[in-house]
Order: C-alpha cells, then sequence, then structure tokens
C-alpha cells in the first residue's frame, strides 16, 4: 500500500509529543495556513530526517544556517558551484575562469534554467543575488562570505562578471559554492530579507519546490521540480519530518533513513548486524569546546588556561559522555580528518598534579569561577569535578541556548561551554572562541587575513597551520571532542545517502546533498 503524505503528517503528529495528538494543520510563517497538504505522489514518499528539529521557513534570509537550516533551503535553492563526493563541480555556472590576480572572475552560465515559477534564469540574476546580500548586509547574519566582493555585472544573459576587492582562497567553498542565487523578479522590491515569508520566498531553479512547511511540527516536504535543469530526479516528494526516536521510526518503516551522532551511537550498534539496513559512517566536523573568558581572572593568564587543558580528562568526556561516539578534539580547532588539520600541535595530556602546580604558581589556587552551559549537563559535571580537584572551585550555572548565547557575545561569562560546524572549513579559525568575543591579537589577525587571501593551496596550508599552532598555545578554547556521524538507511533504499568531500558548501557535514536525489 502507498503511503500518503497525509498518513505521514498525522504519523509525525501522533508521535510528536509523548504519544498526545498534536495539532498538524499546515502552517505557513506567521502561523497562516498555506492550504490543504498536498495529494498523494505517484510514488511513496522519502522519507528522511536532518538533524535539529524546526529551522524556520526555507529561504535563504530567513534562518539561513551553515548547519541543517542551510540543507533545507539547498533543496530550493542553487549556487554557482556546487560539490558532490570528491570536489567542487559546476552547477549553474558550467565554466569559468579567474584573472590572474584572482580579483576577477567570469562564469558562463546555464542556459536551460528556469525558476519554479516559469521565468527564465540569467545572469542578470546572479549579479543581482551578490549585490542584494552586499547591500543588505547588516540584516544578513551570513553575509561576512562576502566580505571581499567588491560588484557583479551580467556581460549577457549567461556570462556574468563577479569583481573582488582582495583573492579568496576556497572561493568554490566559501562564495560561489555557498551563495545562494535568488530571482530578480521576486526579490528586487524586498527591503527586509528576513521577513520576506511569502510564499514566493522560496522559488528558486532547485530540483524541488516547497508543498508544505509547519513550523509547530518542524515538518517540511518537497515535490520534485518537473522542469529541474540537472535531470530526472529519483523522487517524487520528499519529507523531512522532526522525529523524537529516529531508531524506533526507521524499525517502525516509517522514514527511510535517519541521522545520528555522539552518543547516539549506541541506537546505531542496534542496525549493525541487521541486513535490513545500511550503515554510512560520516566525518567528525562539529567541535565541543570549554571557552575561556582572556579578559576576566583567572583566565586572563595562559598559564591558568593551561593549568585547565591539563586538569580536564578529554578522553574519559568521550568515553562517559558520548560511548565512544565521538574523538578527542584537534587543539587547532580545525577537525582532526581534514587536509588543514596540523598533527603537530600539543596534546595538553591528562595530568591533575601538573595542573595544580600550574594554579599554584599562578596563585589561582581557590579561585571561584562560574561555568556556564545549556544542554551540556554531563560534560559539565565532569569538568566541574576536574576543575576542582585541581584547585579551582566551580559554580555550573545552567541555561537556556538563547540567554547562554546573549552572555557569551556579552562578554559576561568566566568559562562556557559551546561547540559550532563546520570546521572542515578553516575559515572558522577566524574567530576561535565563536560566538564568543575574543581579544585582539595581531599576529594571529594578519596571519588569518593572508591565508584567506592565499591561492596556492600548500602555501595556504602552512599559513593554517601556524593559526592553529597559535591557537593551541594561547588556548582561547579548550577543544573538547568531535561528534562522530552516522546515517542508517533501509538496503533497499533507491536513494542512497553520502557524505560529501569536507562537508558541503562550506563545510556542513551532513548526508543530505541534494546530488544523492539526482539521477547521475
Amino acid at each position: 500500500m502507498r503511503r500518503s503524505i497525509i498518513t505521514y503528517l498525522k504519523w509525525f503528529c501522533a508521535l510528536g509529543a509523548a504519544g498526545v495528538l498534536m495539532s498538524c494543520a499546515p502552517a505557513a510563517p506567521g502561523g497562516a495556513p498555506p492550504g490543504d497538504p498536498p495529494a498523494a505522489a505517484a510514488q511513496d514518499p522519502v522519507v528522511y530526517t536532518c538533524p535539529g528539529e524546526d529551522w524556520g521557513y526555507p529561504t535563504p534570509f530567513a534562518r539561513y544556517s551553515r548547519g541543517p537550516g542551510y540543507i533545507r533551503m539547498s533543496f530550493l535553492f542553487d549556487t554557482l558551484t556546487w560539490k558532490d563526493e570528491h570536489g567542487v563541480i559546476p552547477w549553474l555556472a558550467t565554466e569559468w575562469n579567474m584573472s590572474d590576480d584572482g580579483r576577477t572572475w567570469t562564469f558562463t552560465l546555464r542556459g536551460d534554467v528556469r525558476w519554479h515559477d516559469g521565468e527564465p534564469f540569467t545572469a542578470h540574476d546572479v549579479a543581482f543575488s551578490y549585490q542584494y546580500v552586499h547591500d543588505h548586509a547588516d540584516q544578513i547574519f551570513w553575509s561576512g562570505d562576502l566580505a571581499r566582493f567588491e560588484r557583479a555585472e551580467a556581460l549577457d544573459a549567461q556570462t556574468v562578471r563577479i569583481h573582488l576587492s582582495e583573492p579568496v582562497a576556497g572561493p568554490h567553498f566559501n562564495v560561489f559554492g555557498s551563495v545562494p542565487i535568488i530571482p530578480q523578479h521576486v526579490w528586487e522590491d524586498i527591503d527586509d530579507p528576513n521577513r520576506y515569508l511569502a510564499p514566493e520566498a522560496t522559488t528558486g531553479t532547485g530540483p524541488f519546490t516547497l508543498a508544505h512547511y509547519s513550523k509547530e511540527e518542524g515538518v517540511y516536504v518537497y515535490e520534485a521540480n518537473p522542469d529541474f535543469w540537472g535531470g530526472r530526479l529519483k523522487v517524487d516528494t520528499l519529507v523531512f519530518p522532526n522525529v523524537p526516536d529516529v531508531a524506533a521510526a526507521l524499525r517502525a518503516g516509517v522514514i527511510d533513513e535517519g541521522s545520528f551522532w555522539g552518543n547516539e551511537v549506541q541506537a546505531v550498534r542496534e542496525f549493525e548486524d541487521d541486513p535490513s539496513y545500511r550503515i554510512a559512517a560520516g566525518p567528525s566536523f562539529w567541535v565541543l569546546q570549554l571557552i575561556f573568558n582572556p579578559e576576566r581572572a583567572p583566565f586572563d593568564r595562559v598559564d591558568v588556561r593551561r593549568a585547565v587543558a591539563h586538569a580536564v580528562d578529554r578522553q574519559a568526556l568521550v568515553d562517559q559522555v558520548t560511548h565512544g561516539g565521538a574523538v578527542v578534539a584537534n587543539l587547532g580547532i580545525v577537525a582532526p580528518e581534514t587536509a588543514w588539520a596540523n598533527p603537530e600541535l600539543p596534546d595538553y595530556a591528562h595530568d591533575p598534579a601538573l595542573a595544580r602546580t600550574l594554579l599554584a604558581d599562578a596563585g589561582a589556587a581557590g579561585a571561584e569561577v562560574t561555568l556556564i552551559q545549556a544542554g551540556y549537563d554531563r560534560e559539565a559535571e565532569l569538568i566541574r569535578a576536574d576543575l576542582e580537584a585541581a584547585g579551582l572551585r566551580v559554580t555550573v550555572q545552567s541555561g537556556d541556548r538563547t540567554t547562554v548565547d546573549g552572555l557569551l557575545q556579552e562578554g559576561n561569562f568566566d568559562i562556557a561551554i559551546s561547540g559550532h560546524g563546520g570546521i572542515a572549513n578553516p575559515s572558522t579559525l577566524e574567530n576561535p572562541t565563536w560566538p564568543a568575543p575574543t581579544s585582539a591579537n595581531p599576529t594571529y589577525d594578519a596571519l588569518f587575513t593572508a591565508q584567506a587571501g592565499e591561492l596556492d593551496t600548500d602555501a595556504r596550508r602552512d599559513l593554517i597551520w601556524q593559526l592553529q599552532a597559535m591557537a593551541a598555545d594561547d588556548l582561547p578554547v579548550l577543544t573538547l571532542y568531535h561528534p562522530l556521524m552516522w546515517v542508517v538507511y533501509r538496503a533497499d533504499a533507491a536513494v542512497v545517502p553520502f557524505y560529501t568531500s569536507e562537508g558541503i558548501a562550506g563545510g556542513i557535514p551532513i548526508e543530505l546533498n541534494k546530488l544523492m536525489f539526482i539521477e547521475r
């Protein structure tokens, strides 16, 4: 029996709140219903999970993110280049060339592309997209990607030239393969990109169109774009639900694929010996960090930060919190599985005696500090115990993520636990204590600026290694662990997931590359 979209929506709603039936009326941004749920597709809907719950209406601006929000948006919108399992590939652009100074890029575009509303895609749309982000930089979270953008011009309907103020290292990761192209005829009169939530705001050139979105349930339903320029799609309908228990949903046969990470390794192990399922292991790009406030005693002294590094048993965090579902983090912040990771960094081995000596010598023994965190209760308790054994007096302050992020941004904290992803991309070294502010380090900043414009890969790697060495020596953060990732899917699945080399776009390590749904 075919499974209709309505069947899925009812099932997910029933599952959503501890068995209590929840309202599943379709909800557009702001709560207004966009209409009836779509009818059943010609084939069974393919139901996949994507990390996180609701990431907002999937326009490029309403809730754009380098993580799950980006993935949800990328099924609707395209970029000039893209990435497959091996690296950069042509996408909306078929070919390109760079000027000798690396500042001018000329792209030849596909001529067979139309927007979801039937209007033709042209170079004017590309030029408009880049200029729009530049002009609304103060309103767009991710506009830093275009920090070196100067201007764009359409030379003709299929040729666009993008001018940069300075060369950009890895431009297909950081700019051309990350910035979504939007239709000029839809966006040209929109002054506030974050508040534009009309159905037209999801008009793209991508392989899918948005059929249904429920903010309350975190459910996204996509339908195949019949006029997609990139070829035939493997599925008619794609559903991304918010699933409380991914393993149970897989076992019940109501989802086709499930994403797991970190301490969810125990659930993954349940499928290892079952021939009905396949498991794909992914990279450990995301990192959990212990962030120091270098402008507040006692962490204004590097010897105290090093004492903490020796005090915290990072392997115990991996073993006891993630149950082996993570690896001890690279102290240079960049994920150890990437080509950018410096293998020659200090390891600050767990040594409580040395930690006590360093704290005593620094006059910090007995200092009272507050550790803030949101959702990392077990990590916080283990770290508190380690620091108290070394001679600090620690109070753990727990709050919601918004509150903790606010304290970080204000610099109103002693130490904090927080994390971020996409660190296959060395551009994250720009601010190693993100999302907290950092103290200025002119030498570090100069190195980062140099690597950001270095077009020679070997020379850039040397600069990136130097940045990591500085981060590991000065310790603005103590990196704790990188969670591992897995995707479990049915052995008879028509769509086989894969992880993109060094992550999608700017480094997202999620297996849901839209290429997996396209006949190639």
